[in-house]
C-alpha cells in the first residue's frame, strides 16, 4: 500500500473521530499523523489544517446560528496572538517533547470528558451579574483564551475541550451555544498558528504526503461521521471518547519517550 493511500486512510479516520465526538477530536490528529510517519512538526501543521477545516464546515452547516459572536470575538482576540506565539515556540522545540506534551494533554482531556457536568449551563452567568461580578468572570475567561490559543499553536490541537468548561461553567452558556461559540475561536486560533507552518503546508510532509490532502480527507471523514453521531447516545460517545483519549495519550507518550531516548 502506498504512503499516500495510508495517509488518506488515516486522515479519514481522524476526521471521522472529529465528526463523531465533536470538539476535542482534534487532539487525536497529531498522534495519528505521527504514527503515519510524519514528524511531530509536520503532524502539528496537518492537525491545524484539519481542525480549521472541521470548525469552518461545522459553522457553515448551521452552527453559526447559535454562536455568541461577542464572546467568540473576545476569545479570538486574545487567543489568536497566543496561537501565533505558540506556533513560533513549537517550531523550536524537539519533536519528542511535543509528543509528550500532546500525551499529557490527551490524558487531561480524558479526565475532563469523564467528569464533565453541565447542570449549571444556561443559568444566568457573567452577562447577568453586576460589573464586579462580570470582571471576576471575565478575568479567568481571558486567561483561558490565552492558554487555549497558545496550546493550539504549540501542539496543533483545537482547544475545544478546554474552551467548553469555560463557556459552560464560568459563562454558563447553554450546551449547544457553548459548542457553537467555540467553533469560530478554534478556527481563528488554528489559522493564526498555520501562518507559522506555510512552508510545510505548501510542500509534502516528512512521509511524502501533501498535508493539504490529509486535511481534505479528514474533512470528508468528519462530514460522514457527523451525520451518524446523532444516532449514538451522548453518554456513550463521552465514555468512548475518554477511553480513546487515554489510549492515544499512552501511545503518544510511549512514542515520544522512545524518540527521546533514541
Amino acid at each position: 500500500m502506498s504512503t499516500l493511500f495510508l495517509g488518506l486512510l488515516a486522515a479519514l479516520g481522524v476526521g471521522a473521530v472529529i465528526g463523531l465526538f465533536g470538539s476535542g477530536g482534534g487532539i487525536l490528529a497529531v498522534p495519528a499523523f505521527v504514527l503515519l510517519g510524519l514528524s511531530a512538526h509536520d503532524a502539528v501543521a496537518a492537525s491545524l489544517l484539519v481542525v480549521t477545516a472541521a470548525a469552518l464546515v461545522a459553522l457553515a452547516g448551521g452552527a453559526w446560528r447559535h454562536v455568541r459572536w461577542g464572546i467568540a470575538a473576545t476569545f479570538a482576540t486574545f487567543g489568536a496572538p497566543a496561537a501565533a506565539l505558540g506556533a513560533m515556540v513549537g517550531k523550536n522545540i524537539p519533536g519528542p517533547f511535543l509528543l509528550l506534551g500532546v500525551a499529557v494533554l490527551a490524558v487531561i482531556a480524558a479526565l475532563a470528558a469523564m467528569r464533565r457536568k453541565t447542570e449549571h449551563a444556561g443559568e444566568p452567568g457573567c452577562a447577568k451579574g453586576s460589573v464586579p461580578a462580570r470582571l471576576r468572570c471575565w478575568a479567568p475567561s481571558v486567561l483561558a483564551a490565552v492558554v487555549v490559543g497558545f496550546l493550539t499553536g504549540l501542539l496543533g490541537v483545537g482547544g475545544g475541550f478546554l474552551l467548553a468548561p469555560v463557556l459552560l461553567v464560568i459563562l454558563r452558556l447553554p450546551l449547544r451555544v457553548a459548542a457553537a461559540t467555540s467553533l469560530p475561536v478554534i478556527a481563528v486560533n488554528s489559522i493564526s498558528g498555520l501562518f507559522q507552518h506555510s512552508e510545510q503546508i505548501l510542500g509534502a510532509g516528512s512521509a511524502g504526503v501533501p498535508l493539504g490532502y490529509l486535511a481534505a480527507a479528514a474533512l470528508v471523514g468528519s462530514l460522514i461521521a457527523s451525520r451518524l453521531s446523532h444516532r449514538v447516545p451522548p453518554h456513550v460517545l463521552q465514555r468512548a471518547f475518554a477511553t480513546l483519549l487515554v489510549a492515544v495519550g499512552m501511545g503518544t507518550g510511549a512514542v515520544g519517550a522512545v524518540q527521546l531516548l533514541a
